[in-house]
């Protein structure tokens, strides 16, 4: 949560576009974040209708926004271009999803980072780095197929400096 404080203060995005919105916990601390600064929204993508904890009802927050739909769908990354149009754009690949959706979402949404932003892969301590083992190919794998594919992406470490994350070498910075 750290890293995310210092990724909104300094990147200072018109948008933080986040998928796999979950209970909305995340999405409502991202949009308390834009509000101190006073600056950006949330646009957070779940392809689960009932997203929430339970059928309980998603955080509502003037800075957030909901959309439905497969994250890396072309139809939903269609209305995100259309939604952000043009603005400064931070990614949170939330959604804990295998190699091959990690990169399909990652290659949706990278082309909306500008330089000095991010796109933040999340959970990339899956399939034994260093927990759930037997999870398969992840988010980690999807980190190093997209590095190896996107020289302009590079894992920024200095946002690992607190030591305590669960997206090990997936703050990656887009430097071109």
């Amino acid at each position: 949560l750290l890293a995310y404080q210092e990724l909104v203060s300094v990147v200072r995005p018109d948008w933080i576009i986040e998928t796999g919105t979950g209970d909305g916990s995340r999405t409502l601390f991202l949009a308390s974040m834009c509000e101190l600064v006073g600056h950006g929204e949330v646009l957070s993508i779940d392809d689960d209708e009932g997203a929430g904890n339970q059928g309980a009802a998603l955080p509502d927050h003037p800075r957030i926004r909901y959309l439905h739909g497969l994250a890396a769908g072309d139809d939903t990354a269609d209305a995100v271009r259309g939604t952000v149009d043009g603005g400064r754009v931070l990614v949170i690949l939330g959604s804990c999803a295998d190699r091959a959706t990690t990169a399909r979402q990652f290659e949706a949404y990278a082309p909306l980072v500008p330089v000095d932003s991010y796109v933040v892969v999340t959970d990339t301590i899956v399939n034994g780095h260093p927990v759930w083992p037997s999870f398969g190919p992840g988010p980690t794998e999807g980190v190093k197929q997209v590095l190896t594919r996107h020289g302009e992406f590079v894992a920024d470490p200095l946002m690992e400096k607190y030591s305590l994350t669960f997206n090990p070498g997936g703050f990656l910075r887009r430097v071109r």
